[in-house]
């Protein structure tokens, strides 16, 4: 029964998939990437949130808290919520030098703000490095889910799995099929994360308010943020919140979502109504807390969502088992499909510029499918292999925020400055994650990495001479934003 509902779920997704290629425009490589900027509202909340909220969310969220108390809930709710702030104010301006470059990626904004065909490179090349192992993980989330629950299916099916579909999806109709089918994943992760909660809840006497009470009353040290060590300090919390929350939009999966809107004002409902999608996080704490009380000790803390999800009737934990995977599979799209655009349009262009739409999108396809080869490899047969890099991916995609900025509002800022810039955050990111065990003032590498990037762009700016294209497009946007 659970392995006829896991089917169901994969064989809906795939239907939605094949369906959503009827609203396609075309098959150019704006139209695969960010479906010619066409998507309304609806579609848009979907595909945005659809990248946001992974298997990992599922998993990882029950088994943080589960493993290291209020800490991880706090986190997570603080920086994703501070990012919808952030979002509300920079994805609009995003968009708006999409529109002015024709951008499919984020390295085409950039390359095409700085008139600079090395930090286009530079942009889409760091993308690939620091997004891969990032893609990556979604197996890891998958493979705890499928391991955990018996439904029939091997953890290597699963992935083979995993690959075919994700490739579909994108092979079918480039970016729409992933936000179509983001709409179904999205109800279905909603639905079991309320029914794994539900059971919590029904199951103990006294209902939630007897959860945190035994909690607070047995293991009070899980309910408040550690002082020590200072790797997991308040200084190091807050700067991480801070940090990710000025980074969250920065992602090159997060520009390209952006880039599909039809226009801004859909942009800053967007960021006005996603905190919304918040409120099924109480009931993952809730799910964390009573796997902690009723079911300690578990061989691997990650498990504790699914353990609290094992309550459920046989079928139910089919469906359990298929949106983790869905999400998976969906999310995987979203990242090799960014990935795939960046290296044939951003690298192999470069060096080909007069290479045409069909071919560049037929690169696209297959790079995505050497991509996902490539983690599925690491996840059968080398799944520690990027684990440093996976540390390092956010820290190291967060960067671009400062040359994001300087493409924003200053003026004076060069295609040197930027480059350079860049480039020293991106080896500072590498430099102190692995030099340094504690930074000053507990605070987290890659703000101090940001900070680098930033003096070397300012630097880097007064030393070297203005190009006028570069002002000029400045000038451009400047008129366009007010327009």
């Amino acid at each position: 029964m659970a392995l006829a509902a896991f089917i169901v779920v994969l064989l809906i997704a795939f239907g939605i998939a094949l369906a959503s290629k009827r609203g396609a425009i075309g098959s150019s490589m704006h139209d695969v990437m960010v479906a010619s900027g066409s998507f309304g509202g609806f579609l848009l909340f979907f595909i945005m949130v659809g990248e946001i909220y992974s298997v990992t969310t599922m998993i990882g969220g029950p088994g943080s808290i589960y493993a290291r108390g209020t800490t991880y809930g706090i986190w997570y709710i603080g920086y994703i919520l501070l990012a919808y702030v952030v979002g509300y104010f920079v994805n609009p301006a995003i968009w708006k030098l999409g529109q002015l470059s024709k951008a499919s990626t984020i390295s085409d904004i950039l390359g095409w703000r700085f008139n600079s065909k090395s930090l286009q490179f530079v942009v889409a090349l760091a993308g690939i490095v620091f997004l891969t192992p990032l893609a990556q993980n979604q197996f890891a989330g998958m493979g705890i889910v499928l391991r955990y629950l018996d439904i029939g299916i091997s953890f290597n099916i699963g992935i083979i799995l995993s690959c075919i579909l994700a490739f579909v999806f994108i092979a079918i109709a480039g970016i729409r099929a992933p936000a179509w089918v983001s709409v179904f994943k999205d109800i279905l992760l909603i639905a079991v994360i309320i029914a794994v909660g539900g059971i919590a809840i029904s199951s103990t006497d006294g209902g939630i308010v007897s959860i945190f009470k035994d909690v607070a009353d047995k293991m009070p040290e899980m309910l408040v943020v550690e002082t020590q060590p200072v790797t997991l300090n308040v200084t190091f919390f807050v700067s991480t919140i801070l940090f990710q929350m000025v980074g969250f939009y920065m992602l090159p999966v997060a520009v390209q979502s952006t880039l599909t809107s039809k226009n801004e004002r859909n942009l800053r409902r967007n960021s006005i109504l996603m905190p919304i999608y918040m409120l099924m996080f109480p009931f993952l704490v809730i799910i964390a807390y009573f796997a902690l009380l009723n079911m300690p000790g578990l061989e691997n803390k990650d498990f504790a969502f699914l353990a609290v999800a094992e309550l459920l009737p046989h079928w139910v934990i089919g469906l359990v088992a298929g949106g983790a995977t869905l999400t998976a599979v969906l999310v995987l799209a979203l990242y090799v499909l960014s990935i795939g655009g960046l290296f044939s349009k951003n690298i192999l262009g470069l060096f080909k510029p007069d290479m045409n739409e069909k071919t560049m999108v037929k690169l696209t396809n297959l790079f995505t499918a050497l991509v996902l080869i490539v983690a599925a490899f690491c996840a059968l047969f080398l799944p520690n292999l990027m684990a440093n890099v996976l540390m390092v991916g956010y820290a190291g995609l967060t960067q671009v925020f400062a040359a994001m900025m300087c493409a924003f509002f200053w003026k004076r800022a060069t295609k040197q400055g930027v480059v350079s810039g860049l480039i020293v955050g991106y080896i500072a990111v590498f430099v102190l994650k692995n030099a340094f065990t504690v930074m000053p003032f507990g605070i987290t590498y890659g703000a101090y990495a940001m900070l680098i990037n930033i003096i070397v762009i300012v630097a880097v700016s007064f030393m070297t001479k203005q190009d006028v294209l570069v002002e000029e497009r400045f000038h451009m946007y400047k008129h366009f934003r007010k327009n």
